[in-house]
């Protein structure tokens, strides 16, 4: 037959999420300033606690918080032959459950243990079996406690996990008993079957023991319990006239409160000496019932008369069945300080003459009533003598004596007229009453007084309580015995209990045994029992879970549900009690015994759940999509169950780089988001463009000036959602690069006076900084000296813009590049030459040496070479041009040149050289030029180290 599972969501309550161990690790990521999740070694580890021999399970291991790298656990059983798991478990990276098999091979216990980063977890589970075999006793008695003798109990076989198994050979128990329990020494459990009975005397409290070879011991301990109930005994007038009557009253106080049980009480009375008291009223022959009086409590209270006789004292004693006894002392005659004088009454009399009362003395009995009791009043003679005060009862004198009671509802007869009464057979017919009892009927509740006066008499005082009566209520209880289906057995002890659940005798609850009317679709169960001893045995068929109602007349029904021990009852929902959201988990269901012991799993096959509960089809998984306590219940025609499980997130952080920060209208900021975990989805929500760069690289372009925020959403599954909200300002603001250089590519460091929209920026050269868009004043230095080097301001370019001042006024309002230029001025320093001056870097300079004459025009200088360091030209030539990089220094160096002074003189030297007829060139050279120099001055020129 199928079993059909209904499931159903309760409700989920939030609440914070509990931590288990030690906390994560925790790195800086010193990129993103955020935490990283490192190794979590906090974990829990769940296997179901009840699972059936030849059946797949799976178990858990559950991670409090998820670990950036997989997790691996490693498994053992304390027990490999009842469990077969894996060695280890991996746990995915971000991930909290790790779900792994079991296979279960015997009965027995094991536990599970799980090991992680030097951290231990642990599960237990029992593993069952159909196939079981006696292996202990049981020992059932119908409660622990009792106040009856007599009690019925059990003895019976099991197997290990308590179900009744028939033994296979009649098996004898040993039973021990404490010294005030009396029990068989032994019993036998038939071949066959699983249990035997055991009476029970219990004489006081105690432990039962009963033992076999094969199956161990059993015990049970019985507490013996007596109530609390005080038996009164009061005899008034407890002075009294010898030949006349006193009265006696029995009555019971429980706890202080006035007790009356619901049924009759069988008492008994004594006389110590029959010559002072007795119980009958002849004179002359005794009878048995002078010396024992039998009486009966009704309604909590006896009274009768005690006949008196002669002067002396007596003890009268009551007995009361089931409750106790009490006595009370009784004086006939005169007493002085309660005791007996001894002598008669006409002795005093004839000494203080005339023996008139003087003394009205009272009692009332009960002294503890709830409704109704009784007043005695009697009259006495009062003699004092030698600071000795004697008492001496007289005869009623038909005098009036008056009642008085400060309970105002209390009702009673406010005058008694003392008649005095002649008692029937008193010694020769003149015995009379010295007494006269009345009724009082309480009225309200609580401690009052009683006041009888008479003329000229000294008043007697009684005290009497009225209180509300000790109310014990009575019910019928059944305890169940261990049954199996289909066979005709002991199914229960009936028995009655008090209010505080303690076992009593009936008997002493009612007159004769009660008739019980039984209700019940039980096979073979009577309709009809008597309640005939102290235990009553309940024996019927059973097929399947019973009902049965047990009630008497006067007390309230007892109903109870007996179930056979091998027949489903119930069933049981068993899941983790920690998940993560999200991720799947296993749980089992499966059908129970009266005992909880599963009997089959189920699987099922239509389940009815609502948003928040998943449950996967194969019946084994289920998931959680919310976070809290949710509670799910199981509902199938053997029973229902409910379960809570805690649902829990994992929690990341989010950070950015963007708060509090200014945003620029009209461009496209960036800003970043990241996370100490992988693969977050984030929306970002503005009142302006937002458009994804990259992995967490956002931008946002402002349309105008304002304050506005942006809002982040995180979320992963399994995580717990996060938002941020950065607080941000838009506005037109623009970039302002600066550099100044020269046209020689050095890069120049000056200090301008620059102001913007009224912002001064005080950097050197180059810079770049923000500022609000606006008017510009900017001021730069004309000339700049660099190691030696002078620059002079040529212009200021910004954008397409030039300018040739030192300073500038303009209106900035979008990102500016702005270069200052200058040139470099260069020296250029031509000696005996012309061409030189100052030049610029990179101008193109033309330096000459031209000729010069000396003395007449017969004799010139002309350009020999040049003379200078890292002259940036040949030396060599003449009329150099060359592009001006560096300050240059040079000198022109002469030679002086005699051509055209030898063609003037070359005519007289040639003559010369005829008449000396020489025969070489060479020797009329030589001659020619000394003696020119003799007769011609030398120029000046200078010398290379002039220059």
């Amino acid at each position: 037959m199928r079993t059909v599972l209904f499931l159903f969501f309760i409700g989920i309550m939030i609440s914070p999420l509990q931590v288990f161990g030690q906390l994560d690790s925790i790195l800086n990521d010193t990129n993103s300033n955020l935490s990283s999740q490192q190794d979590a070694s906090s974990f829990t580890i769940w296997i179901p606690s009840k699972m059936i021999s030849g059946q797949d399970y799976e178990g858990m291991v559950l991670l409090d918080k998820p670990a950036n790298q997989p997790s691996i656990f490693y498994l053992s059983s304390s027990d490999k032959s009842t469990l077969q798991i894996p060695l280890s478990i991996t746990v995915p990276q971000s991930e909290n459950h790790g779900i792994f098999a079991i296979k279960t091979l015997k009965d027995g216990n094991a536990t599970v243990f799980g090991a992680l980063n030097g951290n231990l977890a642990q599960s237990a589970t029992m593993v069952y079996t159909s196939n079981s075999q006696p292996s202990q006793l049981q020992m059932i008695i119908p409660t622990s406690t009792t106040k009856a003798q007599d009690m019925q109990s059990y003895v019976f076989s099991e197997d290990k996990f308590g179900l009744p198994v028939p033994v296979d050979a009649d098996t004898e128990i040993t039973v021990t008993t404490s010294s005030m329990i009396t029990a068989p020494q032994t019993v036998i459990i038939p071949k066959g079957q699983y249990y035997t009975t055991l009476p029970l005397f219990t004489k006081g409290s105690g432990i039962i023991s009963a033992s076999s070879d094969s199956l161990g011991v059993a015990t049970a301990n019985v507490t013996k319990i007596s109530d609390n109930i005080t038996i009164k005994l009061a005899i008034a007038p407890d002075t009294a006239l010898p030949n006349s009557l006193s009265y006696y009253y029995i009555w019971l106080e429980k706890n202080g409160l006035p007790f009356k049980p619901p049924y009759t009480i069988h008492a008994t009375l004594t006389s110590s000496d029959t010559n002072v008291a007795r119980f009958g009223n002849n004179y002359d022959v005794t009878h048995f019932n002078d010396i024992l009086y039998s009486t009966t409590i009704r309604d909590g209270i006896a009274k009768g008369f005690v006949y008196t006789r002669n002067v002396g004292s007596t003890v009268i004693s009551a007995s009361v069945d089931g409750f106790g006894a009490a006595s009370a002392n009784l004086i006939v005659g005169p007493s002085t300080n309660n005791q007996v004088t001894g002598q008669n009454i006409t002795s005093y009399c004839s000494v203080f003459a005339p023996c008139k009362p003087n003394m009205v003395k009272i009692w009332t009995y009960p002294t503890t009533f709830d409704d109704s009791g009784y007043g005695i009043v009697g009259l006495y003679r009062q003699i004092n003598q030698s600071g000795t005060s004697t008492i001496i009862p007289l005869v009623a004198d038909s005098s009036t004596v008056q009642l008085s009671s400060n309970g105002p509802d209390t009702n009673y007869d406010k005058q008694i007229s003392m008649i005095p009464t002649r008692i029937p057979g008193s010694n020769e017919e003149t015995g009379v009453a010295q007494a006269v009892e009345f009724v009082i009927q309480g009225g309200g509740t609580g401690n009052f007084t009683m006041t009888a006066s008479g003329p000229g008499e000294i008043p007697g005082v009684a005290n009497f309580a009225v209180l509300p009566r000790y109310d014990d209520s009575y019910s019928i209880k059944i305890t169940p015995l261990p049954i199996n289906a289909g066979i005709n057995q002991d199914l229960g002890i009936m028995y009655i209990a008090d209010s505080t659940g303690t076992m009593v005798e009936p008997s002493n609850i009612f007159a004769e045994p009660p008739k019980v009317d039984i209700k019940s679709t039980i096979q073979n169960m009577p309709k009809t029992l008597d309640f005939t001893s102290t235990n009553m045995i309940l024996s019927g068929t059973i097929t399947k879970k019973s009902e049965l109602v047990a009630s008497i007349q006067g007390i309230p029904s007892s109903a109870i549900s007996i179930v056979p021990l091998d027949v489903a009852t119930n069933i049981e929902f068993e899941l983790p009690p920690k998940v993560h959201v999200g991720e799947k988990f296993p749980y089992v269901a499966y059908k129970t015994d009266a005992f909880g012991i599963p009997l089959e799993r189920i699987v099922p096959s239509d389940v009815s759940t609502i948003t928040g509960v998943n449950f996967d089809p194969s019946g084994r998984y289920m998931s959680v999509n919310q976070e809290g306590m949710v509670t799910v219940a199981v509902l199938s025609d053997d029973g229902a169950i409910k379960q809570s499980i805690n649902s829990f997130y994992n929690d990341m952080n989010v950070n950015t780089d963007a708060n509090s920060t200014i945003f620029k209208v009209g461009k496209d900021n960036i800003f970043n988001i990241k996370s100490d975990i992988s693969n977050v989805i984030y929306e970002v929500q503005s009142i302006f463009p937002v458009i994804k760069k990259g992995d967490g690289e956002y931008s946002i372009t402002p349309s105008r000036e304002q304050n506005f925020d942006v809002t982040v959403f995180a979320h992963k599954d399994g995580f717990r959602p996060i938002s941020e909200t950065l607080h941000l300002v838009s506005k037109k603001i623009i970039d302002i690069t600066m550099i100044a250089k020269g046209n020689d590519g050095t890069q120049l460091h000056i200090s301008p006076k620059f102001t913007v929209n009224n912002y001064s920026i005080a950097q050197n050269t180059p810079f770049t900084t923000t500022v609000n868009a606006g008017n510009t004043d900017m001021e730069l230095p004309p000339k700049v000296i660099l190691q030696n080097k002078n620059y002079v301001l040529d212009r200021i370019d910004i954008g397409d813009q030039s300018y040739t001042e030192n300073k500038v006024q303009t209106y900035l309002e979008d990102d500016s590049n702005i270069t200052a230029t200058y040139d470099l001025v260069l020296s250029v320093n031509a000696t005996d030459a012309i061409g030189g001056g100052f030049y610029s870097y990179g101008s193109t300079v033309t330096l000459d040496a031209p000729e010069k004459w000396q003395a007449s025009f017969l004799v010139r200088q002309v350009f020999d070479h040049w003379e200078g360091s890292n002259l940036p030209f040949d030396s060599k030539a003449n009329n150099v041009s060359f592009t001006a990089k560096d300050n240059v220094f040079a000198t022109a160096i002469y030679r002086p040149d005699y051509t055209y002074l030898m063609l003037v003189i070359a005519g007289p030297i040639t003559g010369i050289f005829a008449m000396k007829k020489r025969s070489t060139i060479s020797w009329y050279a030589r001659e020619i030029t000394d003696t020119l120099e003799k007769l011609i001055p030398k120029l000046s020129v200078k010398k290379k180290s002039e220059l």
